[in-house]
C-alpha cells in the first residue's frame, strides 16, 4: 500500500501546509495540486504543479506518475474543470487512470469512464462553504484506491 498526502490552493498560507506535514509524517507522496504562491523549495517535500496564481515560480503545468500500477496525471485544472467531458478526454490522451486536480476549491472523489479523479480542495477555503481540507490517497496492494477527506 503506498499513502500519498494530497492538497491544493493554499495561496501562500503555509500554516496550513506546516499542519499537514506534522499530522502527515509517515506518507510516502507528498503532492500538490497548484496555486501555493509559494516557491518550490518553500514546499518541499511536496512535488507540485502550476496553478493559475503560480506563474512567477518553476513549477510544471502537469505531471506524469506511475505508481502501485496506476498512471497518475496531476495538474491544476484550469480551463478542464467546468466541463466533465474535458477532463475525460484530457485524461484518456495521456493514458491515466487517475487524475489530481485543484483550482475549484471543492473536494471531489469521483470516478467518470473508469477514471478516478480527485482533487483535495483547498487547504485555505472551500467554495461550497465546507472546511478547508486536504486527502489521503491510498494505492491499496490489490489495485483499489481510497479516498479520505481531512478537514482542517
Amino acid at each position: 500500500m503506498l499513502k500519498i498526502c494530497l492538497c491544493s490552493d493554499n495561496h501562500g498560507d503555509m500554516m496550513s501546509i506546516n499542519k499537514i506535514l506534522s499530522d502527515n509524517p509517515a506518507c510516502d507522496y507528498y503532492f500538490h495540486c497548484g496555486d501555493s504562491l509559494v516557491p518550490p523549495e518553500e514546499l518541499s517535500p511536496f512535488v507540485s504543479v502550476e496553478g493559475n496564481n503560480d506563474w512567477s515560480f518553476d513549477y510544471p503545468k502537469d505531471r506524469m506518475f506511475e505508481l502501485a500500477g496506476h498512471r497518475i496525471y496531476m495538474f491544476h485544472g484550469t480551463g478542464y474543470t467546468f466541463s466533465k467531458k474535458l477532463m475525460i478526454d484530457k485524461a484518456r490522451s495521456v493514458k491515466a487512470d487517475i487524475v489530481f486536480y485543484g483550482h475549484t476549491h471543492t473536494f471531489a472523489n469521483d470516478i467518470f469512464s473508469n477514471i478516478h479523479f480527485i482533487n483535495p480542495g483547498s487547504t485555505l477555503y472551500n467554495r461550497d462553504l465546507t472546511s478547508p481540507s486536504y486527502a489521503r490517497v491510498y494505492l491499496l496492494d490489490d489495485g483499489r484506491v481510497r479516498v479520505e477527506r481531512i478537514d482542517l
